[in-house]
């Protein structure tokens, strides 16, 4: 079998010194009496991944076992610094595939296992129809090993024969309730002779900040992976707008309705989570194989944000929440807690007065007449 090609990327900035060269070729030893079957079925097939995941170059294995190095004697040389001559060997038993690394300062890692040289493991091999290829990681090559009993994915439409009304109608929806969502929340807060004037100004810094802002991940998508996904960015950004908008106004509304202070007063910890989510599925366009890094990256941005706020709340008012009372108004039809008697209410606030006292008998000293003593 003559060897393969090398592939070379087209990947230009950043993407190109982040992405190592991974280059593999078949070389088994040439035999002219027993020539190889052009018709022999692979026993699997080894997929070297870009940093994207998507295939660079397949690599039919004719039997096992099957060596893995940057030496010439293995059956797939991988031509990267960070791989030893003999990396890896891959041995396939009934319901297993053996994994025996090689003298290598590296290792392999094998999902969230690091194999170190000299170490042996077993890897179960599932044909069910959650079964996943195995995905080793030698130096700064990814590969992926494929079985002929393991199930194919899915086939994936191209976006192109998908028909654009069905691409378009998410967008739509959203783009139509987010619309609907700013004029109704502009009626409010203005007054009806400015109704017109103050609706044109916040549909058009809405049409303008998501422009930008999808915009700017979109060119960072194409950076990395060669797709904008600019449709993608911008459904992020109108769903994750529509979530905002109802944290919002809905932890108001049940805290009146319930009477529970504490919806309105942590009603920042949504904002977070919905903005970690947003940020999530932002940057799964631009790093798609690197889901569980990307969920990492979400959660503690939201658990700082979330930290960084209580902090300041507690040095502003010496409590974690937001709002030191509930100052949120609704059509008293809304309400479904059952009133407080005048008298109960009264009788809540004595235990008040010991406090009001003292703060009231607390004299400070550089307090009055602007700061000056009152011996000055």
């Amino acid at each position: 079998m003559d060897p393969l090609s090398p592939m070379t990327s087209t990947m230009a900035g950043p993407a190109t010194t982040a992405m190592a060269s991974a280059v593999a070729d078949v070389a088994p030893p040439f035999d002219a009496t027993n020539p190889p079957s052009a018709a022999a079925e692979p026993v699997a097939v080894v997929e070297i991944l870009d940093r994207d995941g998507q295939v660079r170059q397949s690599v039919a294995v004719a039997s096992w076992p099957l060596r893995i190095g940057r030496a010439l004697d293995n059956e797939i040389v991988l031509s990267d610094a960070h791989v030893a001559a003999s990396h890896l060997t891959l041995t396939r038993h009934e319901q297993a595939l053996e994994l025996a690394v090689g003298a290598t300062h590296n290792g392999v890692q094998h999902g969230r296992k690091h194999l170190r040289a000299g170490e042996v493991e077993a890897v179960a091999v599932g044909t069910g129809p959650g079964a996943h290829p195995i995905e080793l990681g030698l130096g700064r090559t990814r590969l992926r090993v494929r079985l002929p009993d393991q199930p194919l994915a899915a086939e994936q439409p191209l976006a192109a024969l998908v028909p654009l009304a069905k691409r378009l109608r998410p967008i739509v929806i959203a783009g139509v309730v987010l619309l609907l969502a700013l004029t109704f929340n502009t009626y409010l807060d203005t007054d009806p002779d400015a109704f017109g004037r103050a609706l044109g100004n916040s549909l058009m810094t809405a049409v303008l900040g998501a422009a930008a802002w999808c915009g700017a991940w979109a060119l960072l998508s194409k950076t990395f992976t060669r797709q904008a996904h600019f449709g993608w960015h911008l459904r992020v950004f109108l769903f994750a707008s529509i979530a905002l908008l109802a944290a919002g106004a809905l932890p108001a509304l049940l805290a009146f309705s319930l009477s529970w202070s504490w919806p309105t007063d942590y009603a920042f910890v949504v904002v977070y989570a919905i903005g970690a989510t947003a940020l999530y599925f932002h940057l799964l366009a631009v790093e798609p194989a690197k889901h569980r890094l990307l969920r990492w990256i979400a959660l503690a941005g939201a658990v700082a944000g979330i930290g960084v706020t209580m902090w300041f709340n507690q040095m502003r008012t010496d409590q974690f929440g937001d709002e030191l009372y509930m100052n949120h108004l609704f059509p008293p039809a809304l309400r479904l807690a059952r009133p407080v008697p005048a008298e109960q209410l009264v009788g809540g606030l004595t235990s008040l007065k010991a406090t009001l006292d003292k703060n009231a008998k607390d004299d400070r000293p550089g307090l009055d007449d602007g700061g000056r003593d009152d011996d000055q």
